[in-house]
């Protein structure tokens, strides 16, 4: 893609319309319309369709965003960019970063992660059975977050508490390697799961923190080539559309760290190299050697010179110049 944005003029010409997807506090993604002002290579300018934003809602520099050019008969196509502006009249500048691709909109995020992650095999396949777990342990979410109530039956008090404990233990599980996006995950696991299986997954997303319910399905299973397990790639069989956000948004959110990590690791390197290459207090000697390195030869040049009987080009120069200034006298 670098130095080729053609396919960016090709998806987002001026006049366009187009979907931005904006960062929600709290997970999840606030669509809004917006007609592209301009583009210049990979500057995008767009200008939303509403003046203010819902609360939640915030663009700042270095977000990232994804814009979505609509079409006839699809989804259309989709590329991420970094806010890295505003633009004339409260426009939005957006610094495009990938290449023009079709939108889906569970895939499109994709990233490595490290986060506590538990799988369970259900004690049945049947996908009715699974669901009514999957809603059970969604209910009980509900029940732990509510606050205790006046006159509630002890034994509701005892079950919330025991729910946040249990919900708490999930939080503290040993981070894991995952490739995640809203669509599926990918996860080295011991065991052999075979392709069609149910597997009941919980993650726990540190920002915001959050356990989330949700059954997967197995799609592909590999032996990994880096440990003694399996590659297990899973695609989200039952997920509430609200966690999908959040998964979204947490992915996207690593990406960004990711990019920044990586640029200021560049930096650093950059200058732990030229400090090391070429130390400040040697510049200046190098420089000084080099000029006297200049003068010798110029020196050598001209002595070798007369020892022939040629004049040097500074002599003839300066003779020249001699002779023209008594010349104006005259």
């Amino acid at each position: 893609m670098a130095g080729d944005f053609t396919e960016y003029a090709d998806c987002f010409p001026v006049g366009a319309r187009v979907s931005i997807a904006i960062p929600v506090s709290g997970g999840g993604l606030f669509q809004d319309w917006a007609l592209v002002n301009s583009l210049e290579r990979d500057l995008l300018e767009v200008a939303l369709s509403r003046d203010a934003l819902p609360d939640g809602a915030h663009l700042t520099r270095g977000s990232m965003l994804q814009v979505r050019r609509p079409e006839k008969g699809g989804m259309g196509r989709c590329c991420r960019g970094i806010v890295v502006g505003d633009g004339a009249e409260g426009a939005l500048e957006l610094r495009l970063v990938d290449g023009v691709v079709p939108f889906e909109p569970r895939e499109y995020y994709r990233q490595d992660v490290y986060l506590p992650v538990e799988y369970r095999l259900p004690p049945t396949q049947q996908a009715s059975e699974v669901r009514e777990r999957w809603r059970t342990r969604l209910r009980e979410q509900e029940l732990a977050a509510q606050q205790p109530e006046l006159g509630e039956p002890e034994e509701v008090a005892r079950q919330r508490e025991e729910l946040r404990r249990r919900l708490a233990q999930r939080a503290e599980l040993p981070p894991a390697a995952a490739n995640m996006s809203g669509g599926g995950v990918r996860i080295d696991i011991p065991e052999r799961f075979i392709p069609g299986q149910l597997v009941e997954l919980t993650f726990y997303i540190p920002e915001p923190h959050r356990v989330l319910e949700l059954v997967g399905e197995v799609v592909t299973v590999q032996p990994s080539p880096v440990s003694e397990s399996f590659r297990t790639a899973l695609r989200y069989r039952f997920i509430e559309e609200a966690d999908r956000d959040r998964v979204v948004g947490y992915v996207s959110r690593e990406q960004l760290a990711q990019l920044a990590r990586l640029g200021r690791g560049e930096a650093r390197e950059s200058r732990v190299l030229t400090g090391r290459r070429f130390p400040r207090w040697l510049r200046p000697v190098l420089g000084l050697l080099l000029l006297a390195g200049l003068i010798a030869h110029l020196a050598l040049s001209i002595v070798v010179k007369r020892e022939r009987g040629e004049k040097h080009e500074i002599e003839k120069i300066f003779e020249e110049g001699i002779a023209r200034y008594l010349k104006q006298r005259r």
